[in-house]
Parts: structure tokens; sequence; C-alpha cells
């Protein structure tokens, strides 16, 4: 019996279930400025980010775990006066967080992320570093080895640059960062 407990004390890291990784599939949402008169909107854009996570607790209903993520560069038309413009809108960040999920018949979590924004404008643009809070519900399906997990994420930045038509051309691409990403989160626990 005295093996048989330590053989399950030394295995149970094992099924723990440490590492994430998945592909969020979110639709982000800009801001709309006027700029000399002219209304400026950059159009709402799907856009896929890869995340990995490592539990640095995972005790009964409680997981809470470090994040890394990388989106890439995903452009978007920019509509000038309701017509869209020759010009296009890029963005890509990578971030690192922390998230706290409550474990049930579907998990709940929340937590906060930094990221780093590459914003562009015909090829050129500033580096936006922001906190982010994100919320998620999901559920995760009880396969042997890994497991598997689908859900809702939203997503929205605790920070953002105000515009007004004295502010330089970075400032201004600051202020039509994102505002509010909302989308589909799956991928595997291992």
């Amino acid at each position: 019996m005295k093996t048989f407990l330590l053989l399950l004390v030394l295995a149970a890291p094992l099924a723990a279930q440490r590492f994430e990784a998945g592909l969020n599939v979110s639709r982000q949402q800009y801001p709309t400025i006027t700029e000399l008169g002219a209304r400026v909107e950059p159009q709402d854009k799907t856009v896929v980010a890869a995340r990995f996570g490592y539990a640095l607790v995972d005790w009964g209903p409680v997981l809470f775990q470090a994040t890394a993520a990388y989106q890439p560069k995903a452009e978007t038309d920019v509509r000038i006066n309701g017509a869209t413009s020759a010009t296009r809108f890029g963005q890509e960040y990578w971030g690192v967080g922390a998230m706290f999920n409550f474990k049930a018949l579907l998990a709940v979590g929340a937590g906060v992320e930094y990221r780093s924004e590459k914003l562009t404008l015909h090829g050129t643009g500033p580096s936006y570093g922001r906190p982010w809070a994100r919320v998620n519900v999901g559920y995760a399906f009880p396969t042997p080895l890994v497991k598997p997990f689908i859900g809702l994420e939203a997503a929205a930045p605790l920070t953002k640059e105000d515009y007004n038509d004295s502010l330089g051309t970075d400032d201004t691409l600051k202020s039509l960062a994102p505002k509010v990403q909302i989308g589909i989160y799956g991928g595997i626990r291992f």
C-alpha cells in the first residue's frame, strides 16, 4: 500500500496537465476618430492569436497560470467619411500575463495581460504597451491523456490613448488601437 501511495504521489505531476497551448480566433473592434474634419474608421477585423500557458497552481477547482501570447500582423481597411481608402491599418502583438480559472462544469476565468502592440499605417508606426483584462468561460473535455478545451473569451485594454487634433502621427495611431476583442479560444492542456 505504501508503494502504491508513493507511485501515486510521484505520478500526480504527470497527470496535472500543467501546459496549455491554444488558438484564439477573435473579432477586434477599433475606435472611430475625427481628424481634421474627416471621420476615420478602421474596420472590425477577425484575428488569430496563439497562446501558451503554464499552470503555477492547479489544485482542485483552482487553476492559476502564467501565459504568453502572440498575434501576427493583421491589417484592416480604413474608411474615411464612409469611403474605403487605400490606407490599411495594421496591428500585431505579443503579450505576457496571468490567468485565474475556477473549474466546475464550466470553467470561468479572469486575468490580466501586458501586450506590446505594433501599430502600422503605410508600413510604419509605433509600439504601444498597455495592460489588458481578459475574461472567459469554457469547457474542458474529460479525456485520459490530454484535455481539449473550448470557450468564449473577451478582452479589453485597461488604458487607451484619447485622440485630439494636436497629436502626432504615432499618438494618432495609438488612439486607433483595438478597443475590444471577443472570440473563441480553444486548445489542449497536457
